[in-house]
C-alpha cells in the first residue's frame, strides 16, 4: 500500500505518522526521524533535534473530508520546518499575540521525555489565567506559531507586561468582529483563526455584542461562547454548547464560566444548582483527560529513572443519584501519588496479601484525618499527594464513622 493510500481512510496512529514524516521529507527536512508510540510524536534527529507532537494534527486530519485531507498536511508540514525567531524586538512585536492554553499544556512541557537538550521545558513566559488556563505569549507567522519563553523576551530586553500589551494591540487589530447568532441571548465567535479565546482579553469587544453582563465560556482555541444573560436555560445551553466544542474541535482551553469585573474577567460561579452540578462535571471530565496524560507522562518517567512509585488513576463514577464524582485507590503496603479526587477509596490487605475491606472516603475526611501521612508534592501542575504509610486502626476506625465502609470484592 503507498503513502497516498493512506489519505482515503482513518489511518492508525502509526500509519498516521508515516505520514507526517513523509511531509517532513518534502518540506525538505535532513535528518533521520523517528516515530515516539507512547507519546505520540515524531523525534527528529540531528540538528537542533526536537520533537513534532502529532494530537492536534492528527484530529485536523481525521476531521477534514478526504478533499481538504492533503491541505491539512500541507498546513501542518510547516512544523518541520525550522522557522528563526528575530533578533530584535522591533522586528519581532508585529507578530506578538496572546494565547491561552489549558494548564495541561504547561505539564507536558514539564514532563515529557526530553529529546535532546533543545527539548527541556524552557521556562514560558506564563500567568495564571484561571483555575484550568494559562496565558502566554505567542509569535506568530502564517505558517507557524512559537511560544515564547522568558529567556527570549530578556535577549529583547522587554518586560512580559510591555510585551503583552503590545499582543494585547497586535489582537485586537487582527480581524474585524465575528460573531454569530445561537440563540435570543447566545452568541459564538466566527474568526476560526484560533485566536477566538485569546479574545476574552478584550472586554470590549465581548461587551459590544453580548451587554455589560455577559457569562463567557472559551472551551477551545477556537470558540468562544457568549450569554448575555444568566437565565438558568440560557447558561445549560452554554455549557451543551462548549461540551460539543471540547468534543468536535479538540484543542480544549477552559472548562470555567467567566465574568467580568472592573474589565478583567474572572470565574463565574453560577447560582442555579443544575447549572454548578454540569459546569463540576464538565471540569471533571476534563480532569480525567489530563490526569490520564500525567500519569502516562510520569510513568515512563519513574521506569526510566528506576522509581517504584505506583501513580494512582483519577477515575470517574456515577452514583445512585446519576451524579458524576471522581475516585482514586489507596492500597495498603503501596507507595503511590494519589489526585485529587471527590473521593479515595482506601483498600487493606489480609493476611495473604489480597485485597481486604474498603473504606470510601470523602476527600476532605481523608485529610482532615490522615493529613499527616500525605506529602503534597511540587512542581506539578496536578496536584499529587505521595503516601506510603497506611492509617492505622485507629484512624481507619474514625473514618468508618464518617463513611460506608465495603467489602472486598
Amino acid at each position: 500500500m503507498g503513502i497516498l493510500d493512506l489519505f482515503f481512510r482513518k489511518p492508525t496512529p502509526e500509519k498516521f505518522a508515516q505520514i507526517a514524516m513523509q511531509a517532513a521529507r518534502e518540506r525538505g527536512h535532513p535528518g533521520p526521524m523517528e516515530f515516539d508510540a507512547p507519546n505520540f510524536r515524531v523525534v527528529l534527529h540531528g540538528g537542533e533535534g526536537g520533537a513534532i507532537n502529532l494530537h492536534n494534527f492528527y484530529h485536523d486530519y481525521c476531521q477534514a473530508s478526504r478533499a481538504g485531507r492533503r491541505a491539512v498536511v500541507d498546513k501542518y508540514s510547516n512544523l518541520f520546518v525550522q522557522a528563526e525567531i528575530p533578533d530584535t524586538f522591533e522586528e519581532a512585536r508585529p507578530n506578538l499575540l496572546p494565547v491561552l492554553r489549558a494548564g495541561a499544556f504547561l505539564q507536558a512541557a514539564q514532563l515529557a521525555p526530553q529529546v535532546g537538550a533543545s527539548s527541556a521545558n524552557p521556562g514560558f513566559a506564563a500567568t495564571d489565567f484561571s483555575l484550568d488556563t494559562v496565558m502566554l505569549l505567542a509569535w506568530d507567522t502564517e505558517h507557524l506559531t512559537r511560544i515564547l519563553d522568558t529567556s527570549q523576551l530578556e535577549q529583547w530586553g522587554v518586560t512580559a507586561e510591555a510585551a503583552t500589551a503590545i499582543a494585547l494591540d497586535n489582537l485586537r487589530d487582527l480581524a474585524p468582529e465575528r460573531f454569530v447568532q445561537l440563540g435570543a441571548n447566545l452568541y459564538a465567535s466566527d474568526w476560526n483563526d484560533a485566536y477566538d479565546s485569546s479574545r476574552i482579553l478584550l472586554p470590549d469587544l465581548i461587551h459590544r455584542v453580548a451587554g455589560q453582563h455577559p457569562v463567557v465560556m472559551i472551551p477551545t482555541r477556537g470558540r468562544m461562547l457568549l450569554s448575555a444573560s444568566h437565565n438558568r436555560d440560557d447558561l445549560l445551553t452554554l455549557l451543551s454548547y462548549a461540551q460539543s466544542a471540547m468534543a468536535t474541535e479538540g484543542r480544549r482551553v477552559s472548562t470555567a464560566m467567566y465574568a467580568f469585573v472592573d474589565g478583567k474577567a474572572v470565574p463565574y460561579t453560577p447560582g442555579d444548582e443544575e447549572v454548578a452540578r454540569k459546569q463540576a462535571d464538565l471540569r471533571r471530565m476534563a480532569l480525567q483527560e489530563d490526569y490520564a496524560e500525567q500519569k502516562q507522562l510520569l510513568d515512563q518517567q519513574f521506569e526510566k529513572q528506576g522509581t517504584d512509585v505506583f501513580v494512582a488513576t483519577y477515575m470517574l463514577v456515577k452514583g445512585e443519584d446519576e451524579r458524576i464524582f471522581s475516585v482514586s485507590t489507596w492500597t495498603a503496603g503501596v507507595e503511590a501519588l494519589l489526585p485529587e479526587t471527590d473521593r479515595i477509596v482506601l483498600v487493606s490487605l489480609d493476611a495473604s496479601g489480597a485485597a481486604g475491606r474498603r473504606w470510601n472516603v470523602a476527600w476532605a475526611d481523608l485529610v482532615a484525618a490522615a493529613g499527616h501521612l500525605m506529602l503534597r508534592q511540587d512542581g506539578y501542575q496536578l496536584p499529587r499527594w505521595r503516601v506510603s504509610a497506611f492509617p492505622d486502626e485507629a484512624l481507619l476506625a474514625a473514618l468508618e464513622a464518617k463513611t460506608d465502609t465495603l467489602s472486598a470484592e
